[in-house]
């Protein structure tokens, strides 16, 4: 079976892989009032970096969501020495084994768009507290997208929806969230500093190519396809 996107970022381990990097998270939770009463769902953990600073920094209830069993054996490896406890967990954004109005706060870092959209969006508002609050950060388009440009994301990231920054509002608005604000970010997608790696013992050779692949696409396609970073509450 051929090797997919993700799977390089779990097979090398990578923390921070979405755009803006773990840098662009720190800047945007630093600006939050998490309390330590509240419960936070990172979806789409990956190893687990942000679930970490997230317990560290508000002393709050992290639950840690990833589909990818290797991604969640190297975030329950980053907790095993810590001093916070974090609940990791494996599922599907899709179909969350969770119960309605669980949490306070939620954050997803370029994982929506690999699922599909309003399946995703329609388990987390559900999950999601009336009142709470979520961060995303998502591929965007900038333009009109060609038809062959859409199969080359298709077939390089397995998204088979790239929504312009109006589609994600409304997609938002439908489900009952309100006060979509943009947060002022750069826009552009670009590689993002790479500093936080737990790779893996003998990784194949196709999952370089496919790196090299990915850098390639972005370099020729930036401007064509971006990022945003939407911050919302959920009203019932």
């Amino acid at each position: 079976m051929s090797k997919t996107y993700l799977d390089l970022l779990a097979y090398f381990g990578i923390g921070g892989a979405h755009p803006g990097g773990f840098s662009l998270t720190k800047t945007l939770l630093q600006n939050e009032n998490i309390l330590p009463t509240e419960s936070v769902l990172d979806i789409g953990c990956g190893t687990g970096q942000t679930a970490a600073f997230l317990a560290e920094q508000f002393k709050c209830h992290v639950t840690a969501i990833d589909n990818h069993p290797i991604m969640i054996e190297k975030a329950k490896e980053r907790f095993k020495e810590s001093d916070f406890i974090v609940n990791v967990m494996e599922g599907d954004a899709q179909n969350l084994n969770i119960a309605d109005s669980t949490f306070d706060y939620i954050i997803a870092e370029s994982v929506i768009v690999f699922t599909d959209i309003s399946k995703t969006l329609n388990e987390l508002s559900r999950v999601l507290k009336s009142g709470g609050s979520m961060i995303i950060i998502e591929m965007t388009a900038e333009q009109n997208l060609s038809e062959e440009l859409r199969r080359k994301v298709s077939n390089l990231y397995g998204i088979n929806e790239i929504l312009n920054e109006e589609e994600w509002i409304s997609r938002l608005q439908d489900l009952g969230f309100t006060q979509i604000d943009i947060i002022n970010t750069p826009t552009e997608l670009v590689p993002s500093e790479i500093n936080d790696i737990n790779q893996s013992e003998n990784i194949q050779a196709d999952l370089f190519d496919l790196w090299e692949e990915h850098n390639n696409f972005l370099f020729h396609y930036h401007h064509l396809i971006g990022y945003r970073v939407f911050k919302c509450q959920l009203t019932r």
